[in-house]
């Protein structure tokens, strides 16, 4: 049984992905953990764990774009990590908007007097904590990942 009100965000890195969660009255959310993507099913079977202890109703993926507004290489990325998602997770599949949030997510730990391990060890669990708050607090509409029978 899902928590319909709980939202896990994902913060999508070639190399890492940060992990973030809201409460059930999408009040507060708090880092998870961040997974290294470097081993495929070992990946989906960490992510798999992540959401059967904590039952999120939907993902919400950070989708990254210039500043002009244009898509760039990870814009991409995000989607077809979003196709994957469809097809091992039957919940809905949100995009967020982002710019930089992984940078300012550096720029808070750093103001925090965190050491740069530290920093890398969680900024894109931090990162996926920006995503997630902007995504709670955004009036704008939300996007949803449309679900096709080629890629489901």
């Amino acid at each position: 049984m899902t928590n319909e009100n709980t939202y896990m965000a994902i913060d999508y890195g070639v190399k890492r992905v940060g992990f973030a969660i809201s409460d059930e009255q999408t009040s507060f959310v708090f880092p998870l953990c961040t997974l290294d993507r470097s081993v495929k099913v070992k990946f989906y079977e960490e992510m798999r764990n992540l959401v059967e202890k904590h039952k999120p109703y939907a993902f919400v993926l950070g989708l990254p774009f210039h500043e002009d507004g244009n898509p760039c290489i990870t814009t991409s990325q995000v989607r077809n990590f979003a196709a994957s998602l469809a097809r091992r997770f039957p919940m809905p599949i949100y995009y967020m908007e982002e710019l930089l949030s992984s940078y300012e997510a550096e720029l808070d730990l750093r103001s925090l007097g965190l050491k740069a391990k530290k920093i890398k060890e969680i900024v894109d669990q931090q990162s996926a904590v920006r995503i997630l708050e902007s995504f709670l607090n955004s009036q704008q509409k939300r996007i949803l990942f449309e679900r096709t029978e080629d890629i489901v």
